[in-house]
């Protein structure tokens, strides 16, 4: 009973997004009475369980909440035509914000919209919702049976669901590293249980492109010389474990997951292409998420994205952050002026809240366990905190960094893993807010962030992120995915 409970106050946050939505005004009335409910309007600020004000009613009128509270004050306030819906207690939470999140990944693998608008003669897709272990098996015979429907030089897009509540996912680090938990939860997709030479010998004459539904991918040559045809001055390396494919050279996040499947598969297909981006974030509206924010990663997002904003067809709010080859466009005087003002341009629905420059390393002040792997060559544990060390002092990400914010920029939806490199860049942020002249209290109103919180903050920094007003977020899954990785290595 409770499940349903909850089901229902989710389905009613999301009519309420809905509704809310621009792009949904023809199909929505432009003001809204919900009455005999239990509008949950979580107006206590203060750090306890208490949610504040439960309400009978609200009031909405074109997608702004006006008035919460009883039926009898709240329902004479509907104006001619205004839909007025009887709740029968049903329960209304406020719509979920989320400060790091990426629509944009997840919808290029939610099989439901991707056969919505996409048919066969588009491209071959097919679903595996198996274990691992079954994956794997199944992965040769479906293959083949695909390659058999598809026509000459067609594109076969496989999705790995991870089971159909996510419980194939593997407890480990932000890898995939194995939590030993079960034995039979793996990463089907390291590129030692499904390969590229495999992928080739099955599928010669078709580009195949494997995806999970988090991060890993493996490619066939075929795939491999489409994509360079969109980025030709890219180079495809293994993984330094296992030899899945991956693109590192000239892109900061080395993942082909960010942009295989909307700048290279659907690169001649942009109507499609928005049409399944705009279904995706009526699918998260459905969920109660109404704004979201994330680094953009791939060039069509941009693309796809103005251009539903343009048309009024956004459902979900959304702040972007520029994540693109900082290398390359940091550097250059003029475009980093442009980047660094550029913060707060856009619409009430897709705005620009700053960038980053790299993902934060894993270097940590913690001293690992001697039985660990780090500790039998303690020169090699150096090395790799060194190298994991992304912002140390003399990196050419410290310097476009100190640039970056000197010049006025915002650093924010950084993936930051490790307390050592936190050091470095609350260093940095510090020093080139000082070097532009900034006081306390503007450098606190830039509202700098970082999220992926694992293994940060330690108790010392949390008055210097207080100081500099820094927006620090993490997760339950951040808990879940890294922390059991993390303690058999550094239990204190």
């Amino acid at each position: 009973m409770k499940h349903r409970r909850w089901l229902e106050a989710i389905l009613w946050v999301g009519v309420i997004a809905l509704a809310a939505a621009p792009g949904r005004a023809q199909q929505a009335p432009q003001e809204m009475v919900l009455y005999n409910g239990k509008i949950i309007t979580v107006d206590d600020h203060n750090f306890t369980s208490n949610l504040g004000t439960v309400a009978e009613a609200m009031h909405i009128r074109d997608g702004k909440v006006l008035h919460v509270g009883a039926n009898a004050t709240i329902r004479p306030m509907a104006g001619p035509g205004a839909r007025q819906v009887d709740l029968r207690g049903r329960t209304v939470i406020p719509g979920l914000i989320l400060t790091h999140e990426h629509p944009w990944d997840w919808t290029a693998v939610t099989p439901p919209i991707l056969t919505k608008v996409l048919s066969y003669d588009d491209v071959i897709i097919r679903t595996l919702e198996g274990s691992p272990e079954e994956n794997v098996q199944a992965l040769p015979g479906a293959l083949a049976d695909a390659v058999r429907q598809a026509k000459p030089g067609q594109w076969i897009y496989f999705i790995f669901t991870l089971g159909r509540n996510y419980e194939y996912a593997v407890r480990g680090n932000g890898n995939y590293g194995r939590s030993g938990l079960d034995p039979k939860v793996f990463d089907a997709l390291d590129g030692k249980r499904i390969t590229k030479q495999q992928l080739d010998a099955i599928a010669p004459n078709h580009p195949v492109l494997l995806r999970d539904v988090f991060v890993s991918v493996v490619m066939n040559q075929k795939a491999i010389d489409e994509s360079r045809k969109v980025f030709p001055t890219t180079d495809v390396n293994p993984f330094a474990e296992g030899g899945a494919n991956v693109y590192i050279s000239g892109f900061p996040f080395q993942s082909p997951m960010r942009w295989m499947f909307q700048d290279v598969i659907m690169q001649d297909r942009e109507a499609q292409l928005t049409e399944i981006m705009r279904l995706g974030l009526e699918w998260w509206a459905g969920y109660g998420l109404t704004a979201f924010a994330s680094n953009l990663y791939a060039p069509s997002n941009l693309r796809v994205f103005r251009n539903l904003d343009r048309r009024g067809q956004m459902a979900i709010r959304s702040m972007w952050t520029w994540n693109w080859r900082p290398d390359y466009f940091f550097a250059d005087p003029m475009m980093l002026t442009d980047l660094a003002t550029r913060v707060g341009d856009g619409t009430d629905y897709l705005w620009n809240g700053g960038g980053i420059i790299a993902i934060g390393g894993g270097c940590t002040q913690a001293e690992p366990l001697p039985t660990s792997r780090l500790m039998q060559d303690p020169d090699q544990m150096v090395q790799a905190r060194r190298r994991a060390c992304l912002y140390a002092p003399g990196t050419v990400n410290a310097k476009l960094l100190y640039d970056y914010i000197k010049a006025g920029g915002r650093f924010i939806n950084m993936h930051t893993v490790g307390d050592e490199d936190i050091d470095n860049i609350l260093k940095i942020i510090l020093q080139a807010s000082r070097d532009a002249g900034l006081t306390d209290e503007q450098i606190r109103a830039k509202r700098h962030g970082m999220d992926h919180g694992v293994m940060w903050p330690r108790p010392d920094q949390i008055p210097v992120l207080k100081q500099l007003g820094i927006m620090a977020s993490g997760d339950g899954y951040e808990i879940l995915q890294a922390s059991p990785a993390n303690l058999r290595v550094f239990p204190n």
